[in-house]
């Protein structure tokens, strides 16, 4: 489902559950990192296509940057095709509520973990102006002074931005068909939390106490 409606600066289609997905007794033996990186095999057993389409905007400011940050996003763009790593050690247990759907009183039709991964990569790239040379929002160029700070900054926000919207999903109480209005109310909640005054680091967004530890 395609909607083309309201702000939030690029559309989200949403997917549904071709099969029950992710049950662990089912012949569906798909590992963690599968689902994570989104892996073709994967998606083909379950899982229908999604993209996200970017609009056409008008022409936007663009920030200058330090040296230090041009390197730190030049880093960060370079391996933003990187496969996400299932070994890494933080936020194991926040994964593992995620993937396997385990809080909240949960939909009968639920968003694809692998799928939803992807549009929040995209969301992210779009709301953080990454692919440009120079940031051109404001919200880009208060990202890119913390990773400046932290180099694993855009890991720990994709963690927060992925709690956050399945908070949002659940406060919501949504099914498959209002999966882009809950992609665009957790892009204005994270834009919004970006852009607070005196924010220093990602951990102080109030959206990082989802995070289990």
């Amino acid at each position: 489902m395609d909607d083309r409606g309201g702000g939030g600066g690029g559309s989200f289609v949403a997917v549904r559950r071709i099969s029950q997905g992710l049950d662990r007794g089912s012949a569906c033996h798909s590992t963690s990192a599968e689902a994570v990186a989104g892996s073709a095999a994967w998606l083909g057993r379950g899982l229908s296509c999604v993209c996200a389409q970017r609009r056409d905007s008008d022409a936007r400011a663009s920030f200058d940057l330090t040296p230090g940050q041009e390197e730190c996003l030049e880093r960060l763009q370079n391996r933003l095709d990187v496969a996400y790593d299932s070994s890494i050690p933080e936020h194991q247990k926040s994964f593992q509520e995620l993937l396997w759907k385990q809080e909240g009183d949960r939909s009968l039709w639920e968003y694809p973990f692998a799928v939803a991964g992807v549009n929040i990569t995209f969301m992210l790239i779009q709301m953080l102006d990454l692919e440009a040379v120079k940031p051109r929002t404001l919200v880009g160029a208060t990202f890119l002074k913390f990773l400046a700070e932290n180099e694993s900054a855009f890991d720990l926000l994709y963690c927060i931005t992925f709690k956050l919207l399945d908070h949002e999903w659940l406060a919501m109480r949504a099914s498959y068909m209002d999966f882009n209005a809950v992609m665009k109310a957790t892009r204005r909640q994270l834009e919004t939390e970006l852009l607070q005054e005196d924010m220093t680091c990602l951990e102080e967004l109030p959206s990082y106490g989802l995070l289990s530890r």
